[in-house]
């Protein structure tokens, strides 16, 4: 296989940085399509009805809020309100080897530390723009 098939390239001034495939996350029902050049499809299987990324805190650009559980995981997660493209639902970028987020659909979702998971915390508005590194996306039935 060659190295364009394993790597999506993106090119910066002189030189050329990899994102690996967006399979190579950790995914769980997602379908992922490669299309040319640094373009990818990322879609739930059929039957889900909806989906989450599972993103990081360290390297996001938004602000971890005081109460977050962080010993729960260094991860926390945004749903869309239905299925589609992954990429596009969530605004996936790669940028210096490193597949974001910066679109947050309905807003961001975490452990809390009194054990609760705290939902939907934040607008669309206020969050879309800022980066937050992918760790894997989940498609899901409710």
């Amino acid at each position: 296989m060659s190295a364009h098939a394993q790597n999506s390239q993106v090119y910066m001034k002189d030189r050329v940085v990899l994102c690996h495939i967006i399979a190579e996350l950790g995914n769980r029902d997602v379908v992922n399509n490669q299309e040319a050049g640094c373009v990818f499809n990322a879609t739930c299987i059929p039957n889900t009805t909806g989906m989450m990324l599972f993103v990081l805190w360290s390297g996001s650009q938004i602000e971890m809020p005081a109460d977050v559980d962080y010993d729960g995981g260094p991860i926390f997660y945004l749903r869309a309100p239905s299925t589609g493209d992954v990429m596009n639902n969530f605004g996936i970028i790669c940028e210096n080897g490193t597949w974001y987020a910066t679109k947050y659909p309905q807003g961001i979702s975490y452990w809390a530390l009194d054990g609760d998971i705290t939902r939907n915390v934040g607008t669309p508005e206020e969050y879309n723009g800022r980066k937050t590194p992918v760790s894997g996306a989940y498609c899901f039935v409710e």
